[in-house]
């Protein structure tokens, strides 16, 4: 049997497990995913330690079953089943995929549990190993600079951060197109990174890019369309331009308050932010109408 032949048949084995056990979480299963995903991996050793030929099944069964501990939140051991993986996979030059995958999945662990140093390494070997491919998967790569990015945002390095954040930019306007949705994301994510460096007037360029791409994509009363309203009027309260930035305050309740069952902490969070504003400058009126208009929302 050929290399190719092996790596297809276990292909449709991974999906068909993968199916089963998403299958059994969406319905309460959890036990029963877990015990599906812990006897495939107990079979795969198995079979490997009479064959060496089949680590690649074991590699990605662990795969498998790590990405079911992420889901379950269960890091340590998600971390512990990725890293046997990729300790079975890394050497073989022809699963730079598969290597870049299970590092990607492995950075966002040690993510989610603020080891930052661990984090930034793999998502750079994941990154490298994206554009490794041919041809290189640059929503991969754009994913994973975005991420990348907010580590460095995080520690005050704003060079590098807007450097990974351009790049991802760039390769989703050119990919995707400007009014993609990713493509706001990232503007949005580019423009909250330079008002925090007080690049006040790039920061209003790439708000006001986001919004007009979410307005296109999805009107006006829309959770991410209010998002750039509110970042936006804080980029204007900077500038001075008060009537600006209250006209998208006012724009981004609206569309909060069409949809509180999901915006609700974000509603809170504009509303305190307006009513800051509308105090600095003395606005009385302005501030008990927002008071009033607040207070049958049910905080």
């Amino acid at each position: 049997m050929t290399t190719l032949t092996m790596k297809s048949e276990t292909s449709n084995l991974l999906n068909m497990l993968d199916s089963k056990i998403r299958g059994l979480l969406e319905d309460g299963k959890v036990a029963e995913a877990q015990k599906t995903a812990t006897s495939a991996v107990r079979e795969a050793r198995s079979s490997s330690a009479k064959n060496n030929e089949n680590k690649y099944t074991l590699a990605l069964y662990l795969e498998v079953k790590a990405d079911l501990h992420r889901q379950l939140e269960e890091h340590d051991d998600a971390t512990a089943d990725y890293e046997e993986a990729l300790s079975l996979l890394e050497t073989d030059p022809e699963q730079t995929e598969a290597v870049g995958r299970i590092c990607a999945s492995l950075a966002v662990v040690h993510d989610l549990e603020e080891r930052t140093m661990d984090a930034k390494s793999l998502y750079e070997r994941a990154i490298a190993c994206f554009e490794r491919l041919t041809p290189p998967a640059v929503l991969d790569v754009a994913d994973l600079s975005n991420n990348l990015a907010f580590i460095y945002e995080a520690e005050d390095n704003f060079d590098k951060a807007e450097t990974l954040l351009l790049k991802a930019l760039r390769i989703t306007h050119e990919t995707l197109g400007e009014t993609h949705e990713q493509t706001a994301a990232l503007c949005n994510n580019v423009g909250t990174l330079y008002f925090k460096a007080d690049h006040d007037e790039q920061a209003r360029k790439m708000h006001m890019m986001a919004l007009d791409a979410r307005l296109e994509l999805f009107g006006d009363h829309h959770l991410e369309s209010a998002q750039s309203h509110a970042n936006l009027a804080l980029v204007l309260i900077k500038s001075n331009d008060l009537d600006a930035a209250k006209r998208h305050f006012d724009r981004a309740l609206d569309a909060y308050e069409g949809n509180l069952a999901e915006g609700r902490n974000d509603y809170e969070i504009v509303a305190a932010n307006y009513r800051d504003i509308l105090e600095s400058i003395g606005d009385v009126k302005a501030v008990e109408a927002l008071d009033q208009r607040t207070s049958t929302k049910s905080f």
